[in-house]
């Protein structure tokens, strides 16, 4: 992206560890310091028995780490001495063969030589603050964080997360320190969580997805939204939909709160399509925080669609997916790759009730402003989903209409705002769905497994789920469909 997003969201990151390692002094002076000679002096065993007994990187504990996020009670040259005592190891990594090992060492050797019982509440608290501190900075500096090294440091988080025994850690306002810990460990998960659906490892990525909510400290949206996302990236759609539920009437109840619609007919009036001629958005009403809000209904939105397409419910997926085409064209413009996807999987849904002339025209609303905007170049991963859409309706349109004909139509007066202006050319202008070939559906899904393959790599579900399409396209041409 060219925008500076990537450059504020690590600016952000940066600034929250810091905050982050403030807070741990800060949370540690208070109260009544701790008689002279009672409390046990810290060392690095003590911080290594809050990891896993797993390779760890031990660049998690090098001296730029431990002066960014402090650990009260040990000093960066204590850590570094005692590290060259310890035996060390390398692990090569499985996903990039003949790439640089990663220099690990092992917590468990260490830890098990610490005597049990030995450390106070809060010890235990400030190492497992800092030790999670510690994870997310090192999760932040590893650019991509997948494959291994993924899995290296997950292992450690996992530890954090879950006490032994397999309970969650969780929330208590019995103590304002708990919330030290707590939060740093969240932070770190959030980070697994989300790298593990970047790869498209949502089995992987699910228990720390369940486990941030059950902490009890968790975002009612944004957490639950991410949960909802990765069941049903594992398919499990009936779980998906139980999540996603709370989830909308919450964002809209917001919205409400602020005045504005999220039901029916919603989007950009006609006045203002009119009037502004242009693909939006159209947000000189609305202040930044509107904004949000509105994008993030369409965003759960599109996720509950998701969900209901799976249990192949699609007149209700149809509704959602309407208002949030409109509130994406609202505020996002139909520039936008969330708006075209929107309207791709709109199109989706309406193939699946035989509604092909509709269907189509979305489509073809939907390429005309991909194809003007530099996606491939810009925004890899985007391109490569819009690409996929299109060839998943494509291929669905050849095989439906060549054996079922072009189906039922309806009027277009439900239709909302967002497409009043394209409706001479996609309802009115093109009575019938166009003629297309099985050729065409096998191009189109060629050009989206390529285009896949290179933004998310050979084994994404993205991919592969490109590749089954290709399958089909070929089958349905050999059978002469």
């Amino acid at each position: 992206m060219n925008d500076g997003a990537s450059f504020q969201a690590d600016a952000r990151e940066h600034a929250r560890i810091y905050q982050a390692a403030r807070d741990l002094h800060i949370t540690y002076q208070q109260g009544d310091p701790p008689a002279p000679g009672t409390e046990t002096p810290l060392t690095l065993a003590h911080l290594l028995s809050c990891f896993a007994d797993a390779p760890l990187p031990a660049y998690v504990l090098s001296p730029e780490a431990l002066a960014a996020v402090p650990v009260p009670g040990l000093t960066a040259e204590r850590v570094a001495a005692e590290l060259r005592a310890l035996p060390s190891l390398t692990v090569d990594p499985d996903d990039a063969p003949g790439g640089p090992p990663i220099d690990c060492v092992q917590p468990g050797e260490a830890a098990s030589k610490t005597p049990s019982g030995e450390l106070t509440d809060d010890m235990r608290m400030r190492l497992r603050a800092g030790a999670a501190a510690l994870l997310d900075r090192a999760m932040l500096r590893s650019r991509p964080l997948e494959g291994t090294l993924l899995d290296l440091l997950a292992a450690h988080v996992r530890a954090l997360l879950w006490h032994p025994g397999g309970e969650p850690v969780r929330s208590s306002a019995a103590r304002d320190s708990d919330s030290a810990p707590l939060s740093a460990t969240i932070a770190a998960a959030r980070r697994v969580r989300d790298a593990y659906e970047g790869c498209g490892r949502y089995d992987e990525g699910l228990p720390f997805a369940v486990r941030i909510v059950q902490s009890g400290a968790a975002s009612p949206v944004t957490d639950g939204l991410v949960l909802g996302q990765l069941h049903v990236g594992c398919g499990d759609f009936d779980e998906a939909e139980a999540v996603l539920r709370p989830v909308l009437a919450l964002v809209e109840q917001e919205a409400t709160g602020r005045g504005l619609t999220v039901a029916g007919l919603t989007g950009p009036s006609i006045a203002e399509i009119f009037r502004d001629n242009s693909p939006g958005p159209y947000t000189s009403r609305l202040t930044a925080v509107d904004c949000e809000v509105l994008a993030q209904v369409a965003a759960v939105q599109h996720t509950l669609c998701d969900a209901l397409y799976g249990l192949r419910r699609y007149p209700e997926c149809e509704r959602l997916l309407r208002t949030a085409v409109g509130l994406r064209l609202q505020v996002l413009g139909a520039a936008h790759p969330a708006w075209m996807l929107t309207q791709l999987r709109r199109a989706r849904v309406l193939g699946r009730q035989r509604l092909w002339r509709e269907a189509m025209g979305f489509v073809h609303d939907a390429l005309v402003h991909r194809d003007r905007a530099e996606l491939d170049r810009d925004r890899p991963r985007d391109a490569a989903l819009l690409r996929l859409a299109h060839a998943e309706v494509t291929v669905e349109a050849v095989r439906s209409l060549q054996e079922e004909g072009a189906g039922r139509s309806r009027g277009v007066g439900m239709f909302p705002a967002p497409v009043v202006r394209l409706l001479d050319r996609t309802v009115g202008g093109n009575p019938q769905p166009e003629k297309l070939t099985w050729d065409d559906a096998r191009r189109l899904v060629e050009e989206a497994a390529s285009s896949c393959e290179r933004a998310f790599g050979p084994t994404h579900p993205h991919t592969q789920a490109a590749r089954s399409l290709r399958d089909r396209a070929v089958q349905g041409n050999e059978n002469g469909s």
